[in-house]
């Protein structure tokens, strides 16, 4: 039954029943080229054929009854549309990660949704970046594809545009323009420019052009705007430190602090000290400065426990600071206090020492009975502890009255001199922002308040935990008394200030109980002695440091090689007073007065060092320096002008290949082969195998319709199966369900109702 279907000579069942009682033959061909014998519709008898269709397609055996029905081709519209998917998911992805993760309102970072909280909140930052590198990828894919994809799509769409036309609604001329697709030519905009419109110009070829042109300068205008940066992402937060706190409300331990013990810590720091060492807790508020002495401090200088420049990376975390400013001026004698010996809680310490100095022996303008003194003091307001146990920004200054006299620092041969200052020190203490991504990595102000007040979703919680515990202190006090002290009058009770200032534990350090003023004549005599009872020769002990006076490496420049040591005061073998000593290094106050400032602050800086070393609480410092993550960079003005771009490419791409699809259609593409089977039609009469450089001046091709048609061949009507016979010019347009005479490789077999037809005209014509 199949071999009949396929067999079946249609024009043969249009005969009358005695014909086909006469004759049962399949016609054989007649020597007839359908495509070539009607020119405008007009049959050609064999002896007008062109030339060409001496040389038949084996295929082309119209007699035969090759035929087919059109078809739609949806390939272009599945493609375009997976095209213009991939262009909007490649931009639509650009522009969504340009500013925030997959699933996350920024890239900026927020503690509640970093990677190392709760599982439900994290934010997938691989994901993230997998989705760039596929829209990165995707996005050059669809630049390449651009234009070679809107030429195909609008070959595909121009077949169906010169069937859907009126008879005259296109010449020739405008179908051979669509055919070489000269949407991409040069040469078709110069002639359009001349005024060629119509000549060339049609609706779709103003729709390709507009297309071509938009999707051509889409990616490399997106390219100027859309670039890429790199930023830091989270990975896991580390403990750093953990500081002391000046709060602490929130803590209970039982403290013994023995008093005493921050000044003799304190004295031990400033005798190592020196102005030329790099101390790296020193901070400045200008970011650029790194590395700082203690001769550099100044008001923009800072004491910190972290090390200058810690950066806490993507964290914002706080750090407490404190910055303390000395100066000094020369007072008058009626300036300085007369009742600091009696005033309940001021410091007083008198030193007052007269002793037989034998360089007189030698030297006649000095007296035999040399002279040394110091009085420090300072008033009770100065003494009292004045810090207090809050995060809060605080501001104190304290006073320091010096009182020095002496044989050394006299200013002439007869008279001691006396020489009085006031020391001042204003300290400035509270929390800053330590250096972080958000802050540009420099370390934040001085802070007014609780940096805990301030915390926002990039801090980490720094307070202990321990919530449950206060603080609770027990002292215990420590003699101050000794059997070599040569302090001659004081009031002591500073001592046991909790929490002292930077200039009392100065002074408590350098003037205070067992300070180098009050132990060294002691110690000095201990050596003598040892020394004599061991027969030692004395000239060798006269080159060994013996005492190192604190603030003595402050006050001398050491880096030029000044004595920072007290020596064994020896001539010709002789041992002199231990007073000589102590009077060169007072001189040393006087003759450096102009460094009193610098020396007095850099031991506040050390005596706030100091303090925040044993000050109680649990202040945790958490750190985390992310990774790496490159990550899109548009700006709004660019998300608008090339969304504008795409669209006005994308949307009529779309349009043209759902118009391309929804067709049935004659031919695959507008393509030359199409072009060929036009001039096998036309013949070559019409367009003969001529010289032809100067198409523009072929007047056939205005003159002539391009349109695709259904041309009448005659008899086709009585055909139980009509088939049509495509051409160009005046007929019919083609219908989808009709058939039409094909090449061999098309030839489609009946489908079951046109079998069912010939069937019944069988049946009741047999």
């Amino acid at each position: 039954m199949e071999a009949v279907r396929d067999s079946v000579p249609l024009q043969r069942l249009s005969q009358s029943s005695e014909d086909r009682a006469g004759d049962d033959r399949i016609p054989e061909y007649d020597g007839r080229d359908s495509a070539s014998s009607t020119s405008g519709a007009t049959p050609m008898h064999d002896e007008e054929l062109p030339s060409y269709s001496q040389v038949r397609s084996t295929g082309q055996i119209i007699g035969r009854g090759h035929s087919t029905l059109l078809h739609r081709s949806a390939w272009v519209t599945l493609i375009t549309i997976i095209y213009v998917t991939l262009a909007i998911y490649a931009w639509t992805m650009t522009v969504v990660l340009s500013y925030h993760p997959i699933k996350a309102k920024s890239w900026g970072y927020n503690i509640a949704n970093a990677i190392y909280e709760q599982e439900e909140s994290k934010i997938d930052f691989a994901r993230s970046a997998r989705i760039y590198r596929s829209a990165r990828t995707l996005q050059s894919i669809v630049q390449v594809a651009t234009l070679p994809w809107i030429t195909a799509v609008c070959a595909s769409a121009a077949v169906i545009y010169t069937q859907n036309q009126k008879n005259t609604g296109l010449r020739l001329r405008q179908v051979t323009t669509l055919a070489d697709r000269r949407w991409d030519d040069p040469s078709l905009y110069l002639s359009l420019a001349q005024g060629r419109w119509k000549q060339h110009g049609s609706a779709l070829l103003w729709v390709a052009m507009i297309i071509y042109i938009f999707g051509a300068i889409t990616y490399p205008i997106q390219s100027l705007f859309l670039t890429t940066q790199t930023i830091k992402i989270p990975t896991e937060p580390s403990n750093r430190a953990k500081l002391n706190d000046f709060n602490t409300a929130d803590y209970q331990y039982i403290v013994e602090i023995a008093a005493g013990l921050d000044m003799l810590q304190t004295r031990s720091a400033l005798s190592q000290a020196d102005g030329h060492t790099y101390y790296p807790n020193i901070w400045s508020n200008n970011s650029g400065v790194q590395f700082i002495t203690l001769n550099e401090l100044s008001s923009e200088t800072f004491y910190s426990q972290l090390p200058n420049g810690f950066n806490t990376g993507l964290l914002r975390q706080f750090a407490p600071r404190v910055n303390s400013t000395a100066s000094s001026e020369t007072i008058l004698a009626d300036q300085f206090p007369t009742n600091c010996s009696t005033e309940a809680g001021a410091l007083y310490l008198d030193y007052q020492t007269t002793y037989t100095d034998r360089k007189s022996t030698y030297i006649s303008e000095i007296s035999n009975h040399s002279y040394y003194g110091l009085i420090a003091c300072m008033p009770a307001s100065s003494t009292k502890s004045r810090w207090q146990m809050t995060r809060n920004r605080q501001d104190f200054t304290e006073v320091l009255y010096l009182n020095l006299t002496g044989s050394d620092i006299a200013t002439s041969s007869s008279d001691a001199a006396e020489y009085l200052y006031k020391i001042t020190v204003s300290t400035t203490s509270g929390y800053f922002e330590l250096p972080n991504y958000m802050n540009n990595n420099t370390p934040g102000p001085l802070l007014e308040s609780d940096p805990e007040d301030l915390c926002d979703e990039k801090c980490m919680n720094q307070s202990s935990r321990d919530s449950w515990q206060t603080w609770n202190y027990k002292y215990a006090r420590r003699s101050t008394t000794t059997n070599t002290s040569t302090l001659e009058a004081g009031s002591l009770s500073p001592l046991n200030t909790t929490y002292k200032g930077p200039l009392l534990m100065t002074a408590l350090a350098t003037f205070g109980p067992n300070s180098f003023i009050d132990t060294f004549p002691a110690s000095y005599a201990a050596i003598e002695a040892e020394s004599k009872a061991t027969s030692s020769i004395a000239t060798e002990l006269s080159d060994a440091c013996i005492a190192n006076p604190p603030l003595s490496n402050l006050l001398l420049d050491t880096s030029e090689g000044e004595s920072l040591c007290v020596y064994a005061d020896i001539w010709y073998g002789e041992w002199y007073p231990a007073g000589s000593s102590i009077s060169q290094w007072l001189s040393w106050f006087t003759n450096y007065a102009d460094r009193l400032p610098t020396a007095f602050t850099a031991a506040a800086y050390l005596s706030n060092a100091q303090l925040l070393a044993t000050i109680p609480g649990s202040w945790y410092v958490y750190q985390d320096l992310g990774e790496n993550m490159e990550i899109p960079s548009i700006s709004l003005t660019g998300i608008i002008v090339v969304s504008v771009l795409m669209g006005v490419y994308l949307l009529p791409l779309l349009a043209l290949s759902l118009y391309a699809g929804y067709f049935a259609r004659w031919t695959g593409r507008l393509d030359s082969f199409a072009m060929l089977r036009f001039g096998a039609f036309a013949g070559d009469k019409v367009f003969p195998m001529l010289v032809g450089r100067k198409a523009d001046s072929v007047a056939e091709l205005d003159e002539m319709s391009g349109v695709v048609r259904d041309v009448a061949r005659a008899g086709a009507e009585n055909e139980v199966i009509p088939i049509g016979r495509l051409g160009f010019g005046e007929g019919r347009k083609l219908k989808s369900k009709r058939r039409y005479e094909c090449f061999k490789g098309d030839d489609e077999p009946l489908n079951p109702q046109e079998f069912q037809r010939v069937q019944w005209r069988v049946h009741h014509r047999g």
